[in-house]
């Protein structure tokens, strides 16, 4: 029966926050001191428990628009530019092989973006609009040329998010 525990609890922390050496180190030799494991346990710990938080980051926010029924005082664009900014770190992560714990939280704050970008688009009346345009990405080629390598860099969710404001003339700055 121990060695059953033994080996559950192997197969949960070496995947996730243990190289197996280190677990060997704490739970085979019972060296809990080990330093270089002691920094990779609360490195990989730390990395997991804000990507734990960041579940939690907006859902304030989303409440107090739903509870509210309102979403005056939030800028759409501003909205559209922090989720860009989230979904291009994310991209940048996964395309380099970083470890969840490093990227997670981006996209945990990109969904939670999305959300407050439905809400704002919802309460603007603009619900049936918004969701039309969203697999369009139309606008992403009528952008000043740095935001649209941005915005292809960053991969779908923020190219379909760009299509969801009104139209920029070629010749004005996209913000005013």
């Amino acid at each position: 029966m121990a060695a059953e525990a033994d080996g559950l609890l192997k197969r949960v922390l070496v995947p996730i926050l243990l190289p197996e050496k280190c677990y060997d180190q704490f739970f085979v030799q019972w060296d809990l001191l080990h330093v270089p494991c002691l920094k990779i346990l609360i490195s990989k710990g730390l990395g997991l428990g804000i990507v734990a938080g960041s579940l939690l980051v907006k859902l304030p926010q989303v409440f107090k628009i739903l509870g509210a029924k309102s979403a005056e005082g939030l800028s759409l664009q501003s909205v559209m530019l922090e989720l860009v900014a989230l979904t291009g770190t994310m991209v940048y992560s996964i395309v380099n092989n970083f470890p969840f714990s490093s990227w997670g939280e981006a996209l945990f704050l990109m969904l939670q973006t999305i959300t407050i970008c439905f809400l704002v688009l919802h309460y603007r009346g603009q619900t049936v609009k918004g969701a039309g345009d969203l697999p369009k990405s139309r606008l992403c080629s009528r952008q000043p040329p740095t935001t649209a390598m941005g915005t292809r860099a960053s991969s779908q969710p923020s190219q379909s998010f760009c299509s969801l404001g009104a139209p920029w003339p070629e010749s004005s700055p996209p913000f005013r």
